[in-house]
């Protein structure tokens, strides 16, 4: 019974868990609409483009790298997308070609961090400025409106009472938990982020590995950004700029550690959620919108502790 208490409070999903009850119960005291199930399946419809987002990068963080291009891969791959689509383009083609694009940044990213050997942060950021500049020139300025109906339902659509985003980011959540927790790939990627050296010795083609995960990182980057443009039935250069902090903070609240080995899809699901609440009742209360990076912000240094943290007491137990 020890050993279980011991194990429970040694792990982040606890953490995880306990931060989104205390974060239900202040924002239903905090505004009585709170718990209302339209605001609930406003939240989950919010968080379902921010989880899309943070899927990929979710692998990525457990290989031990980081990839903070996410965001402009979804603004130029949106941007890319609704220009296709103004001028005829069919809808399945126009999505192709932007998941394609995002594909090619993501196994471009993969190039530079594990045959350049560039730091991952460096390479991404590098790569965050590069898609960013491209969706500038793709759209020289300007704001692409009125998307065909067709499109948007992917944004704003609904199956019975369900939001059609909710149901695209369930489903994408169910692939990448059976490719990280049932595959090879999965098992690999998790031994590549507990200790990449060792990995090698075992036969593991760590850049294979490596490549695909960054490559899965820039398909899920480009999926969120359709999503994103069909919501807003516009495309512009800017529109991903408030998700760039969001999504690695969904990701390490989610209980995924930046040192690598540890975390996944379910934490993750439960850090963009956490966030989107915290966003959510900011809004409902009022509170200035200046304050919701400065939240984020306070919330990633506190999950990054709790990451030190409790791997510290685990290494305790080893010696």
């Amino acid at each position: 019974m020890e050993k279980l208490k011991q194990k429970i409070l040694e792990s982040k999903y606890v953490y995880v868990v306990l931060s989104l009850l205390f974060m239900m119960i202040i924002s239903s005291l905090l505004s009585p609409s709170f718990l209302t199930s339209g605001n609930l399946i406003t939240i989950l419809r919010q968080a379902s483009i921010l989880l899309m987002l943070s899927l990929g990068l979710t692998a990525v963080v457990i290989t031990g790298n980081i990839d903070l291009s996410v965001g402009s891969c979804a603004a130029l791959t949106g941007c890319i997308c609704a220009k296709m689509l103004v001028a005829d383009m069919p809808v399945a083609a126009a999505m192709l070609i932007s998941i394609s694009i995002g594909l090619v940044i993501g196994v471009m990213n993969g190039i530079l961090v594990g045959v350049i050997k560039l730091p991952s942060f460096v390479a991404t950021y590098g790569m965050n400025m590069v898609a960013s500049g491209l969706a500038m020139i793709v759209m020289n300025g300007g704001v692409i409106y009125g998307l065909p109906g067709r499109f948007t339902t992917i944004g704003i659509g609904y199956v019975g009472k369900i939001p059609i985003p909710i149901i695209i980011s369930g489903v994408m959540c169910l692939i990448v938990y059976i490719l990280l927790q049932k595959t090879t790939f999965g098992r690999n990627v998790y031994m590549i982020g507990f200790n990449m050296q060792a990995a090698g010795y075992s036969a593991i083609n760590c850049l294979g590995t490596l490549l695909a995960a960054y490559a899965f990182c820039g398909v899920t980057g480009a999926l969120g950004g359709i999503m994103m443009t069909a919501r807003l039935n516009a495309a512009d250069a800017g529109m991903s700029e408030t998700y760039g902090l969001q999504i690695v903070a969904a990701v390490v609240m989610g209980g995924t550690s930046l040192l690598g080995g540890e975390g996944g899809v379910v934490g993750t699901v439960i850090g963009a959620i956490i966030l989107t609440i915290i966003v959510n009742i900011m809004n409902i209360v009022g509170v200035n919108s200046n304050w919701q990076n400065f939240a984020v912000g306070i919330v990633i240094i506190l999950m990054v502790w709790i990451d030190i943290y409790t791997r510290g007491r685990r290494a305790k137990k080893l010696i």
